[in-house]
């Protein structure tokens, strides 16, 4: 077996342990660290529900060495957690001392007056009607437990022992404000309001012990498309609800008898990961702690205006049609991608629209836009990823608005998954296009780093418009040829070789050789050896990777993540120096799934401004000596020079979009690397 921390499940368990340092950093501001912990536990219910469900179905296959994979990753997990319940213990210890006090029942217990009035009231009024207790009964079934859900294993003590289970309702708030001005947990109000529901039993004393469960989320998809797609989506999300248990959270202090009876009824073996945690669960739910102290929080920053689009009085159409533009969001707003949607939407002299779409929000402008533009009679050709993991079901409920409103809608290339974020614009027989490194969605545009290409450059357009006819040909089950690209680098047909290319493009410089990437993930087996050859023949390399990396230490190559108060979500790709280099921007990672099995789209910058601001950026992410931390060989998240440096690049990166919001006079050139 190859470094263990180079197994894709390991580094992204190290991964997840670079938000939680982020929680533990006191440089940051107390509720967002409390964040840092919501965001750290979501990570590790998906990496469950998806990374451990995959090593668990590889064991079943027949894979024995991932068994030891499953060892190390159950113990790296336990560990994660314990550090976990500690950042969580001091955090709200400081939030105490800032007179921000999160009670439990035990506080109030034993205690009469108003408070104690108010939430009986409470509990009553707005907690209880959605409660439903179900007692366990020799004979009867075990109620179903539903993946994620909140559960208590209820025991009443007394001549008889008796055992209940009781779900936690997702849709009641998880915090309670109280009068007073601090802060329950809906948990702790009904711990302490028991009584009020089981009062129709005698017992000696009842206690509430807090678990959930993780399922394996994968969805067994077939081949067999004589059945509607979207009803088959809909019908393997039912399935998804079954699925094998591959996590057991449950309170540390829960009786043995009550654990063992959750494990035979859940069928978890201990093949399973089991983790006894503290009295709360489903800490995501942090990312939503009420905060009525903005200096507790990180600085509300406002977008820069953009050099171009706020400061030329004309339809944003127009500009476009002039120059190519770049949108770097949150740095700058996503609100200049609404305001093209809509005007194309009402533009007479707009025919046609179409668009990818693989995450969307929940109530979004862009499918508002897109659906009036259908309603104006525009021609809107829309692929949908009803594979987009977790927003299956949102994207169902769009795929029905947008027909409805009179769009086209497919979904994709089954079982490839469409993950390119491209736009094309059909106005008077000219075409603009937007290629972008991360989805059309506004809610997330203000959390993740990601830029989009706005061009109207026909050796652009009019591969983008190739890519779309094969989308369409797919959606009508035409017999599909592979389509030719001369610009774009597109999955599954020309990338890998086109990033081999360029990759030994420098690798024939030697010494002279300059790569600089940044992505997500870097694991692709093939490309790491290119990379790893080039590096051998002296190419000096930065690679900036968010997530998981399968690359050993190289004396050419410094490697770091950086984990800060937004998620670094662009891909970034340069090849060479000077006015040699070439720079890539795209929507895909150095994945064998990217490369070979999604439709993808790599996009390049050939405007010589844009292609300076893509290399200012990536200098300044490549010099971060505050929040970067080194890829070693052990993954071992240490600070580069221990995190004490002064560029700290999402922080000089928002400086610099605001020195050039006004249209820059002359621009000195800057090459990102050593």
């Amino acid at each position: 077996m190859k470094n263990i921390y180079q197994i894709r499940e390991v580094s992204t368990l190290s991964f997840n342990e670079r938000v939680l340092q982020e929680a533990e950093d006191t440089r940051n501001p107390l509720m967002e660290r409390l964040k840092f912990l919501g965001i750290f536990s979501s990570n590790m219910d998906e990496f469950f529900k998806v990374r451990v469900a995959s090593i668990h179905r590889r064991v079943e296959l027949g894979k024995k060495s991932m068994s030891a994979v499953l060892e190390v990753v159950v113990d790296k997990a336990r560990d994660l957690d314990e550090r976990f319940q500690k950042a969580y213990g001091d955090i709200k210890s400081a939030l105490a001392d800032e007179g921000i006090r999160i009670l439990t029942e035990q506080d109030i217990n034993g205690h009469s007056g108003d408070l104690a009035e108010w939430l009986k009231d409470h509990f009553r009024a707005n907690v209880l009607p959605s409660l439903v207790p179900i007692i366990i009964q020799s004979g009867l079934p075990f109620p179903p437990i539903k993946d994620g859900a909140l559960y208590f294993g209820i025991k009443m003590h007394g001549e008889k022992d008796r055992y209940a289970i009781l779900e936690i309702p997702n849709e009641l708030p998880r915090f309670v404000q109280l009068p007073n001005g601090d802060i329950m947990y809906i948990d702790d109000l009904i711990r302490y309001s028991l009584g009020d529901i089981f009062y129709i039993f005698d017992y000696e004393s009842i206690e509430a012990f807090e678990f959930k469960i993780s399922r394996d989320a994968e969805l067994d998809i077939d081949n067999d498309f004589s059945e509607g797609y979207v009803r088959k989506m809909e019908r393997v999300l039912q399935q998804r609800k079954g699925g094998r248990p591959t996590r057991l959270v449950y309170d540390s202090t829960m009786p043995p008898g009550m654990l063992k009876l959750l494990r035979k009824e859940l069928r978890v073996t201990s093949d399973d990961t089991l983790i006894p945690g503290g009295r709360y669960h489903n800490m995501k739910d942090l990312m939503r702690f009420p905060n009525h102290r903005p200096d507790l929080a990180f600085p509300k920053v406002e977008p820069a205006s953009h050099p171009v689009l706020d400061h030329v009085n004309k339809p944003i159409m127009d500009i476009i049609r002039d120059q190519d533009i770049l949108v770097t969001y949150p740095y700058q707003s996503f609100d200049h991608i609404i305001r093209l949607l809509r005007e194309a939407a009402i533009d007479p002299k707009v025919e046609e629209i179409k668009m990818t779409m693989y995450r969307a929000a929940t109530r979004s402008q862009v499918v508002n836009a897109l659906a009036a533009a259908a309603r104006n009679g525009k021609k809107i050709f829309v692929s949908i990823e009803l594979q987009a993991r977790f927003d299956e079901k949102n994207n169902i409920k769009i795929s029905e608005f947008l027909s409805e409103a009179g769009a086209i809608v497919s979904y994709g290339v089954p079982p490839m998954k469409v993950h390119s974020k491209l736009l094309l614009i059909k106005r008077k027989g000219t075409f603009i296009a937007g290629l972008s490194t991360g989805n059309f969605n506004e809610a997330t545009s203000r959390l993740y780093v990601d830029s989009m290409l706005l061009t109207a450059d026909r050796r652009i357009t009019a591969e983008v418009a190739t890519v779309f006819d094969f989308l369409d040909q797919a959606s009508k089950m035409h017999t599909l040829t592979a389509p030719k690209f001369k610009h774009l680098l597109v999955s599954p047909f020309n990338s890998r070789k086109m990033f081999i290319k360029l990759i030994n493009r420098e690798k024939a410089k030697g010494l002279d050789g300059y790569i600089c990437m940044k992505v997500n993930h870097l694991t692709d087996a093939k490309i790491i050896k290119k990379i790893r050859e080039a590096a051998d023949a002296g190419v000096q390399m930065d690679l900036v990777v968010r997530t998981t990396y399968a690359m050993l230490p190289h004396p050419n190559i410094r490697a770091i993540s950086i984990l800060d108060r937004y998620l670094e979500h662009q891909r970034v790709f340069v090849f060479g120096k000077g006015e040699e280099r070439k720079i890539f921007m795209s929507s895909s990672d150095l994945m064998e799934r990217n490369l070979d099995w999604r439709v993808e789209v790599a996009f390049p910058v050939y405007d010589p401004k844009l292609v300076q601001e893509v290399s200012d950026m990536m200098a300044l992410q490549v010099g971060d000596c505050y929040k970067a931390r080194v890829l070693d060989q052990t993954q071992s998240n240490l600070y580069v020079i221990d995190g004490t440096g002064k560029l700290q690049a999402q922080r000089a990166t928002q400086e610099y979009f605001h020195d050039i919001s006004e249209p820059p006079v002359h621009t000195p050139e800057r090459v990102p690397g050593r």
